[in-house]
């Protein structure tokens, strides 16, 4: 029975290319071999790889949602090779010839040798809480694979120790002759000399000896905008590695941690803050300064001021990203009580507090009624 391509992805069959684009990204970045060092994490990477290879190619996924396999229909059972069922599935089969026939005609990737993508990499970057909200520019180091730059990426010495391949002239395609059961049938594929680059190395580049890319220790700049938050991922195209053979490089994922800040707490883009207030505060009112991203800023506590009140401080919260908005600061203000009472200062208390009645807490005062009744 074929793997389910669609539960390893963890999508729907009905799944959209980006959805299913975006839950590979998620999962190879979770199993990646260089943030999880165990054979399971390296084996489930393997798996979800595997998967996204059909699913994320629509012809390979057309043949996979109809087929149960990425080649499409297989016929002749397990018949041995040479039968019926490789015929039609094997390479240089029946596949091959009808694939050949049409790529003439905008077809895949075997019409022309599509350019290679190289493999993402992944790194962390530790933010102060300032820096997340404001943003900033630190330099990370990563080793990459990155083109040879003594060749060019040809793997040939200084670039021009090539000659053209005598079996394909230079074209990198070629044609072969085969017998099908329509007669001799010609078809076109990749030069097996040359791989279909159409050219031979002479002699191989000393730097890189002849692979055309080499593995170094790079310094990146990165550019941190203002209000990035614990647990995102700063990408960063073209930063990763590069294929290892012509094509474009992969990109950089930056996970970002940023620490706690000693006296506000983030949600979203707003700020939050608990604010302890001696209960005779809360009684007569006052002012208290308290912390902001910009400084500190004096806050108005009212008169009779309830314990437990939210005070919403327009756009002192945190900038989000790429977009001229700010979130707001709420503040809840909460009474506190003095740890110890001297005997005058507690008479002094019983004689304001029998001053006051019960009739001046009017929620208390309904529920004493309520409960005498």
């Amino acid at each position: 029975m074929s793997k389910d391509y669609y539960k390893i992805l963890g999508v729907e069959k009905g799944a959209s290319e980006d959805e299913i684009k975006s839950s590979y990204r998620r999962l190879a970045k979770k199993y990646h071999p260089d943030l999880n060092k165990t054979e399971e994490a390296a084996a489930k990477f393997k798996e979800i790889n595997e998967a996204y290879e059909v699913l994320g190619d629509s012809q390979k996924r057309a043949n996979y949602d109809q087929f149960g396999t990425a080649d499409g229909a297989q016929f002749g059972g397990q018949g041995g090779a040479g039968g019926f069922g490789d015929f039609f599935s094997g390479a240089g089969g029946f596949g091959d010839f009808f694939s050949d026939l049409f790529s003439g005609f905008g077809g895949g990737e075997r019409g022309a040798r599509a350019a290679a993508v190289g493999e993402d990499i992944y790194a962390e970057m530790n933010l102060s809480f300032e820096e997340a909200c404001f943003g900033c520019e630190k330099n990370i180091t990563i080793g990459k694979i990155e083109r040879c730059s003594a060749c060019s990426g040809t793997g040939a010495k200084n670039g021009t120790e090539l000659s053209t391949c005598p079996d394909c002239h230079g074209s990198g395609r070629v044609r072969f002759q085969q017998q099908t059961m329509f007669g001799t049938t010609i078809r076109e594929g990749a030069c097996p000399k040359c791989e279909g680059r159409g050219k031979i190395i002479k002699e191989k580049c000393s730097a890189c000896s002849g692979k055309g890319y080499t593995r170094v220790s790079k310094q990146v700049k990165v550019k941190v905008p203002a209000g990035i938050d614990n647990g995102q991922t700063l990408r960063m195209r073209g930063e990763g590695n590069a294929p290892t053979r012509p094509g474009t490089n992969g990109d950089l994922n930056i996970k970002i941690s940023v620490a706690p800040h000693k006296m506000l707490v983030r949600k979203g883009d707003d700020l939050y803050l608990d604010l302890y207030l001696p209960f005779t505060t809360m009684l007569l009112g006052g002012k208290i300064d308290i912390p902001t991203l910009e400084g500190n800023y004096t806050l108005n506590i009212p008169e009779l001021t309830a314990s437990g009140t939210v005070m919403r401080i327009k756009n002192k919260g945190v900038k989000a990203v790429n977009r001229n908005y700010h979130g707001d600061l709420l503040v809840t203000v909460k009474s506190e009580a003095p740890r110890t009472l001297d005997k005058e200062t507690k008479k002094q208390v019983e004689t304001i507090a029998a001053k006051l009645g019960q009739s001046s807490y009017p929620k208390y005062d309904k529920f004493k009624k309520q409960m005498d009744k």
